[in-house]
């Protein structure tokens, strides 16, 4: 395959009336730029069109989001977009490979698209949380899902993190259920032979130093051990060799015990020079048989390109209905690899910039199938810059409340916008969210998505109530912006949200933003980055209480001020964008209200993981699992594989706490083989039961049983007359 440049793309006029139901349903294409800063695209800084010409073409055809907000971090931005919840209803916590933090009674956006008669599609960066085959895409209206679990890792080679299409995993091309068919040959060089060193370097058994974090503490998880090392390599070695690690730090800003081996969830972490963090990848079990990688670790805005724009050259138009493909790039998250051809001289501008090749080769694909005229496409990006990114002229950066962590890089575009909008702006409060809505309302599908159950009042003298127990959750936030979008005279810029909560500490009110403090497990930048790159940091009168940081979810359910006996502070966001001046001494009654209104709201905050409640001895998420034990939002007619504590595809600790760190199943690993969506996980205990049966698992049908039995509950629920799983011998 061959890449320009830039591919720019001719548009062509047409004007779709406002009304979505006197109108065809538009072709919808959504997509995500992973960290990419306020200012670093054509779409705000003019300069930078030289490595973004397709995006910025796209942005001044269409209408620029002057004010559109997300998380200040990834996984919670993605949740948000996918199920029209803001983070305070399902937590603001990175996801995890195994973690449960989609209420799985939620229905998504590509559900609603599902029903409209929509064939979905979604590549990329997924990182939402996969406790269980059903928190897949592709149990959720995706027709097709090509992407990692987490945030990416390196770009290609073996090293990546894991990906996936559908329901299995993806070592080798041989195991693409639809192979793409330009894989460049940037891609590491591989034979499709497996050796015994190339996969103790794959599954994490040995230390590979492509993959350390540089000048970055990983301040996540939990500690389980601080020894003493002389080197990073030594620590990633101290982890590997511990069970249940998960990541390390190398802190070399401690004389001693300065390797500290943790568990939990990982997260990016914070910058801290000369410090080397390290995330221990689950070891995937035997090799797998041979298959080559040309297309497996092709460098992955290649792979997720490419698989974009072929989506659309295969859709059917007189078959598969109307088209959705949700694009997540993994650019420009840092590890900043160098990409293939990069004409830019930059190695971050190059990351950029290669995307901005697919969007230019998605938008040409889309005027070739005849669509484009009827296709609406959003992007933006997931939250603030960080490292290289720039934010100016907004403070702070990704991992705060500031609005460069939270204001994005953001537009409307597509043939589906009138002539008469494109080239604009909209300086209206929107939020991710309101895409769920707002695709919902194109579809001409009901935009909303209530429990069946009301949750109980929030009680401000009650904190820690339950006010969903087994039965509720929270309906969608996301507001339906297309009018606000077709006729913006006609609206304020608080007509999609009167109150705006971005995060536990932050609430918007039209021009009003009242800050309380900064997330309580980050540190942060406060100052301002200049278009140049260097940091201004703030001077006497620019420092603020509000910069301090947050008590831990587990201290206080509610937002408490870094300082005690302080005010939050309060911007006027339209006079002051740049969060320069405190305004909350000479506005009393705005901060009152808006404090009142924040913490009412956080109250109602859901979290399915618990990390909004870990240290409390509250169990507030539910409801109850068969173990009778664990409470996480994963209902309880779900697959038995959802009831382990442990990746979808290594199932750790399922038959008891004591094997915890052993491979009791390789479960998913190599399903592919199979191709058999109603049976295809083939599952040998590690401590055998009574029958001495291997036990074969079907996760797409409901199977009520926890496997955390022993003994005889063990081989009682293997019988196939008790349940769906059928059992083999």
């Amino acid at each position: 395959m061959k890449f320009f440049p830039i591919v720019l793309f001719p548009f062509v006029c047409v004007a779709p009336p406002i009304l979505a139901e006197s109108a065809p349903k538009p072709h919808i294409v959504s997509i995500l730029q992973d960290d990419l800063g306020y200012y670093d695209s054509g779409i705000s800084n003019s300069d930078a069109a030289a490595w973004s010409g397709n995006i910025t073409a796209l942005a001044k055809s269409g209408i620029v989001l002057t004010n559109h907000y997300t998380h200040w971090h990834c996984s919670p931005t993605r949740r948000s977009f996918l199920t029209g919840r803001l983070p305070i209803h399902h937590g603001e916590q990175l996801s995890g490979d195994d973690t449960d933090d989609i209420d799985l009674r939620m229905e998504w956006v590509s559900d609603k698209l599902k029903k409209a008669g929509y064939k979905a599609h979604w590549f990329g960066k997924w990182h939402t949380g996969f406790r269980s085959m059903k928190h897949l895409g592709i149990m959720h209206g995706f027709n097709t899902t090509v992407g990692s679990f987490q945030t990416g890792g390196p770009y290609s080679g073996p090293g990546h993190s894991m990906r996936w299409e559908d329901d299995h995993p993806i070592y080798f091309d041989s195991q693409f259920t639809n192979l793409p068919q330009h894989c460049n040959v940037y891609a590491e060089v591989d034979t499709g032979v497996v050796n015994e060193n190339r996969w103790k370097k794959l599954t994490g058994e040995e230390c590979d130093a492509s993959d350390f974090k540089l000048n970055t503490k990983m301040q996540c998880g939990s500690r389980i051990k601080r020894i003493n090392v002389s080197t990073a390599a030594e620590c990633c070695a101290a982890c590997n060799s511990t069970p249940s690690c998960t990541h390390w730090v190398h802190d070399t800003s401690q004389a001693a015990d300065n390797c500290h081996v943790k568990a939990g969830t990982t997260c990016d972490g914070a910058h801290q020079e000369g410090s080397t963090s390290g995330v221990r990848r689950v070891p995937p079990g035997p090799p797998p048989p041979s298959g080559g990688t040309n297309c497996t670790n092709e460098y992955s805005t290649d792979l997720w390109g490419q698989s974009a724009v072929r989506a659309v050259r295969q859709h059917d138009l007189t078959t598969d209905g109307q088209l959705y493909v949700h694009l997540c790039f993994q650019a420009v998250h840092s590890p900043y690899n160098p990409v293939p051809g990069n004409p830019t001289g930059d190695v971050y501008h190059g990351m950029l910039w290669r995307a901005d090749v697919y969007v230019g080769e998605l938008v040409a694909e889309l005027h070739a199938k005849g669509i484009y005229n009827n296709t609406l496409i959003v992007y933006s990006s997931d939250n603030g810059g960080v490292l290289s990114g720039i934010n100016f002229p907004l403070r702070g950066e990704k991992h705060s409340n500031w609005e460069g962590g939270m204001r994005t890089a953001a537009f409307v575009s597509g043939g589906f916008i009138p002539p008469a909008l494109r080239g604009t702006t909209n300086g209206i409060n929107m939020h991710i969210v309101d895409w769920y809505a707002t695709f919902a309302y194109l579809a001409g599908q009901d935009p909303t998505d209530d429990p069946p159950v009301a949750p109980l009042p929030v009680d401000l003298n009650t904190p820690w109530k339950d006010i969903y127990g087994n039965f509720s959750f929270p309906a969608a936030d996301g507001v339906n912006v297309w009018p606000m979008l077709m006729d913006p005279q006609s609206y304020q810029i608080d007509s999609a949200h009167k109150y705006l909560v971005l995060s536990k500490e932050v609430v918007i009110a039209g021009k009003w933003k009242l800050l309380v403090s900064q997330p309580h497990f980050k540190s942060q930048n406060n100052g301002w980055k200049s278009p140049n790159g260097t940091w201004r940091q703030p001077t006497a009168s620019e420092t603020l209480n509000c910069q301090l940081q947050d008590v831990a979810p587990s201290t206080s359910p509610l937002p408490v001020p870094g300082k005690a006996g302080v005010l939050p502070c309060l911007f006027d966001l339209r006079a002051d964008p740049g969060e320069h001046e405190d305004l909350s001494a000479g506005n009393i009654d705005v901060v009152h209200e808006l404090w009142t209104m924040l913490n009412t709201s956080v109250l109602g905050q859901r979290d399915c993981s618990g990390w909004s409640y870990k240290g409390t001895n509250h169990g507030i998420p539910g409801p109850w699992q068969p173990d009778g034990t664990t409470r996480y939002c994963v209902s309880s007619d779900i697959s038995a594989l959802a009831q382990c504590n442990g990746a979808i595809w290594v199932c750790t600790g399922c038959t008891s706490q004591s094997h915890i760190g052993q491979s009791v199943t390789q479960a998913v690993l190599f399903a592919a083989a199979a191709r058999r969506r109603d049976c295809w996980v083939s599952v040998t205990r590690s401590a055998p039961t009574p029958s001495g049966r291997r036990m074969t698992r079907r996760p797409m049908v409901p199977c009520a049983v926890s496997l955390a039995a022993t003994g005889a509950a063990t081989d009682a629920i293997e019988r196939e007359s008790e349940h769906p799983c059928r059992t083999r011998k």
